[in-house]
């Protein structure tokens, strides 16, 4: 990419930063106006070269910040960033500067922030926590700080790693140091956050590649299991189409068109709702404990209509 395309793509990107910074709500066709450019040029700059922030489209198709993102107070303006691109552009004739001035652009141009959300879906309920907080939270996350956390009557010291939305709930993602577990904490019930000044090692990308299997708030670390149910032909092709877990493989396709279907989960949670939602075109067929659950909670259920 050239010098000057690079200094338009700049522009372009902090234009479409601050723009949803200030809650304006604009689709792929209204920003290719406002920037003279394509709307798959508008869409490569948010789903990739922007893809480090939690962008999302509203019901209206209109790009936004997902509720209670907002950009950090250090992050440079428009007219920060045209400053360094014009100080840069006065070197171009010394001897390797052009090379180094690329550098500077493209991590500009592709910043590996250290994201502290993680969103299973897009129905999100406000995070109402105190504000000192979540910014505790948030701080400790990016510099990777362990923290000591006040929740609910108990005291834990955490290795905090994502704030995480499950199914609209908001919870923080994170290792007990006395356990070794990973596990969510609900923010409503985080009273108190002290950050220490000791960090932890983990990375990013090892997180989110843990993150990717987690299914649910209910998430256990260190007890995943394997789940194999029967799908009946008449949803086959639903499961065939989607994977409705992460983990889901299709074992078998039978003569008849039913499918066995296997999931890796950590808790009986992670793949209930998809147990009853198909309900009676699907069976559970191992292990033998979850099965006698679905089957006892159903008697139950069938037991009080009858009352």
């Amino acid at each position: 990419m050239a010098k000057k395309d690079y200094d338009k793509t700049l522009t372009r990107l902090i234009g479409i930063l601050t723009k949803l910074s200030l809650c304006e709500l604009l689709d792929s066709k209204e920003f290719s106006e406002i920037y003279s450019v394509t709307q798959r040029t508008i869409q490569k700059d948010i789903y990739t070269r922007l893809n480090s922030f939690p962008i999302e489209k509203n019901t209206q198709g209109k790009f936004k910040f997902i509720d209670g993102f907002s950009l950090d107070k250090s992050m440079l303006n428009i007219d920060e960033m045209i400053l360094i691109s014009l100080s840069l552009s006065q070197f171009d004739n010394m001897k390797y500067f052009h090379d180094t001035s690329d550098k500077i652009f493209g991590k500009l141009l592709y910043p590996k922030l250290s994201n502290p959300y993680f969103i299973k879906q897009n129905q999100l309920a406000p995070i109402n926590t105190n504000p000192k907080l979540h910014s505790q939270l948030k701080r400790a996350i990016k510099n990777k700080y362990i923290i000591e956390i006040v929740f609910g009557e108990n005291i834990f010291t955490v290795e905090p790693y994502k704030l995480t939305n499950f199914d609209g709930f908001w919870y923080l993602f994170a290792k007990d140091i006395k356990t070794n577990k990973m596990q969510n904490y609900i923010l409503s019930e985080i009273k108190k956050v002290s950050i220490t000044t000791k960090q932890y090692k983990i990375t990013d990308e090892k997180i989110n590649n843990i993150l990717k299997n987690v299914h649910s708030a209910w998430f256990e670390d260190g007890e995943a299991y394997t789940v194999i149910i029967k799908v009946n032909k008449n949803i086959a092709h639903y499961f065939k189409q989607r994977n409705f877990l992460h983990s889901q493989k299709i074992l078998q396709e039978f003569e008849n068109g039913d499918l066995q279907i296997s999931f890796d989960v950590t808790h009986d949670e992670d793949i209930d709702n998809i147990i009853k939602s198909w309900l009676p075109d699907i069976e559970v067929l191992e292990p033998k404990r979850y099965k006698k659950k679905i089957i006892s909670e159903l008697k139950e259920y069938l037991s009080q209509i009858d009352k």
